[in-house]
C-alpha cells in the first residue's frame, strides 16, 4: 500500500475550519514542508510516535529523524518542517515533500497539515 498524501489547509485571517482525517495509513504520510505544522490527534487508546523523516547526511553521517510522542487523548503540533532537513531529494517521486511514519495503534488516531 502507497503513503496517503494529505492536503495542506491554509490558515487564513476569516479564519480556518480544522479537519482532520484518520486513521493514517500503516505505510504513513506525505505532507508538504516549509512554514506548516502536522497535527496529530491520538484517541487510541495507547500512546504513539510520529516520527517526521530526514532523508540528508552532514558529513557523511545521518541526520536523525524528528520522533514526537503522542500520548492517548492529547494532540501534537509538529513543525515547521524545513524543506532542506524534511525534503524527499530531487528526482525522487515526492520530492521536496516529508514522509512522516506513525508507530502504535492507529484506530482512533486522526491528522490534519496546516500552513500559514
Amino acid at each position: 500500500m502507497a503513503r496517503t498524501s494529505l492536503t495542506t489547509q491554509p490558515i487564513v485571517k476569516e479564519g480556518t475550519t480544522p479537519v482532520l482525517a484518520g486513521p493514517p495509513n500503516v505505510d504513513g504520510d506525505v505532507i508538504d514542508t516549509g512554514r506548516l505544522f502536522l497535527v496529530v490527534d491520538n484517541a487510541s487508546g495507547a500512546s504513539l510516535t510520529v516520527a517526521v523523516q530526514t532523508p540528508v547526511t552532514v558529513d557523511g553521517l545521518d541526520l536523525e529523524e524528528l520522533a514526537v510522542a503522542v500520548p492517548d487523548g492529547e494532540t501534537r503540533y509538529i513543525g515547521p518542517l524545513s524543506p532542506s532537513t524534511f525534503g524527499r531529494p530531487v528526482g525522487s517521486p515526492d520530492a521536496g515533500r516529508a514522509y512522516v511514519d506513525y508507530t502504535g495503534t492507529l484506530t482512533g488516531v486522526t491528522r490534519g497539515v496546516f500552513a500559514l
